[in-house]
C-alpha cells in the first residue's frame, strides 16, 4: 500500500472530475482492476513485446474518493491530479501543516515553521522514467497563495511516505526505483501508462 500512497503523492492523488460528472466508486474499482493487472503482470514472465497498463485520472480520483478514502495518510486531504503531455502532472492537496511540522525535527531554518493549519499545497512538476527508475522535476509549488521552494514539497512527500520500507520516506529529489516488474511509467494527456 505504501508504493501506491507514494505514487498518488510523487504523481497526484485523484483527479479533478472529467467529462461526465463526478468519480464514482466503479471508477475506483477500474484503478483496482489496472493495480491487479500490474501485479499480475509483475508476476508472470513477459513473452514478446511489452505490456501496458492504462490508469486514467477519472480511475485514480474513484479510487480515493470510495475505496481509499479512510487510507490517505493523517492531514491528508482532498487530493487533486492533473495529468498532461510530457510527464507535467500538476497536485493539489489540502495539508494539515501543524501536523507535518510535528513530524519533522525542529530546527530554525525549517520553512514550515513560518506555516501553521490546513492549507492548499500545489506542486507542478515533470516525471519521467528511463532503466527501471522513476525521477521527478517539481518545478514549482505553492502552499496556499505563496510561491514555496521544491524542496519543501520534497520534505512533504518524504513526511507522507515513511513506512517499515522507507523509514526516511521517498526522496523525490533522488531517482526512485520502481518497482519490480515495472521497466517504465508514462505520463500523457488524462492518463499514465505502466509498462512491464
Amino acid at each position: 500500500m505504501i508504493w501506491i500512497v507514494a505514487a498518488m503523492v510523487m504523481l497526484g492523488a485523484a483527479a479533478p472530475a472529467p467529462q461526465g460528472g463526478p468519480p464514482t466508486a466503479a471508477d475506483g474499482r477500474e484503478f483496482e482492476s489496472a493495480l491487479a493487472r500490474i501485479l499480475l503482470n509483475a508476476a508472470t514472465p513477459r513473452r514478446g513485446e511489452p505490456r501496458e497498463v492504462i490508469i486514467t485520472e477519472r480511475a485514480v480520483a474513484g479510487f480515493l474518493r470510495f475505496q481509499a478514502a479512510d487510507s490517505l495518510p493523517p492531514g491528508l486531504a482532498d487530493p487533486e491530479l492533473r495529468m498532461e503531455a510530457g510527464g507535467r502532472l500538476t497536485v493539489t492537496a489540502t495539508v494539515d501543516l501543524d501536523a507535518v511540522r510535528e513530524q519533522q525535527s525542529p530546527g530554525p531554518l525549517n520553512p514550515l515553521r513560518f506555516l501553521s493549519g490546513r492549507l492548499p499545497v500545489t506542486a507542478i512538476g515533470i516525471v519521467q522514467s528511463s532503466r527501471r527508475t522513476l525521477t521527478i522535476r517539481i518545478e514549482s509549488a505553492r502552499v496556499g497563495a505563496l510561491p514555496v521552494p521544491a524542496a519543501l514539497v520534497a520534505e512533504l512527500v518524504q513526511v507522507y511516505t515513511r513506512s517499515d520500507q522507507y523509514p526516511d520516506g521517498i526522496d523525490v529529489s533522488e531517482p526512485i526505483p520502481l518497482p519490480s516488474g515495472i521497466d517504465a511509467v508514462r505520463v500523457e494527456s488524462r492518463r499514465t501508462v505502466v509498462v512491464q
